[in-house]
């Protein structure tokens, strides 16, 4: 019988990490309007990524990252109720591997779309398409204080080119997702297997 709850729970949560992607698909697109659906979609998900907003800061610039902070949140009691459906019992080593993994997924989420701008903005400096538009100022301020960052214990005070810097935090940031993701999947094996 609990089985068959969780197994509820769990489409349920599913079905409201789709209608939160919906959601959020729509702000990027401000021309179009659903009218009452829309209302009805943002009465629905608006108390929930709100409470993100406020709690947890993840903004950088005009870029809003609570709404990753708060799927993936959903994701990890998906995850949980999940398991109670189709195994009926959880552990303490379940729910911890499940936590570290949803913390670094968020951690990865963000190392990876820095890498990726600064990637995009190396290439812009390398085929020389600096003043080609607006996207580069506001690439560099997305990126000016994660290569501020970064670069600080590689340079202790000395100068060095944006291009430098910009390899230099590529690199950076590859390797740790690198090693990140090895240490965490050591983590969660060693985790997970906990007895209690």
């Amino acid at each position: 019988m609990m089985q068959a709850v969780f197994r509820f729970i769990s489409a349920l949560i599913s079905i409201y990490m789709i209608v939160i992607l919906i959601r959020i698909l729509l702000t990027w697109f401000r021309g179009i309007s659903l009218g009452r659906a829309e209302q009805v979609l943002a009465a629905l998900t608006d108390p929930y990524l709100n409470w993100f907003r406020r709690n947890i800061p993840v903004r950088f610039g005009a870029l809003d990252f609570s709404p990753v902070v708060g799927i993936l949140a959903l994701g990890l009691l998906n995850n949980i109720a999940t398991q109670l459906a189709y195994a009926g019992t959880i552990t303490f080593g379940f729910v911890l591997a499940m936590v570290v993994s949803a913390i670094w997924s968020v951690v990865s989420f963000f190392i990876t779309f820095f890498l990726i701008i600064a990637i995009v903005r190396l290439v812009g400096i390398i085929a020389n398409l600096d003043g080609a538009g607006r996207l580069w100022p506001v690439l560099e301020q997305i990126l000016n204080p994660m290569i501020q960052i970064v670069i600080r214990p590689f340079l202790r005070g000395r100068f060095t080119s944006y291009r430098d810097s910009l390899l230099i935090v590529s690199g950076s940031l590859l390797g740790v997702l690198i090693l990140g993701r090895i240490i965490v999947n050591f983590l969660i094996v060693l985790i997970g297997r906990l007895p209690f």
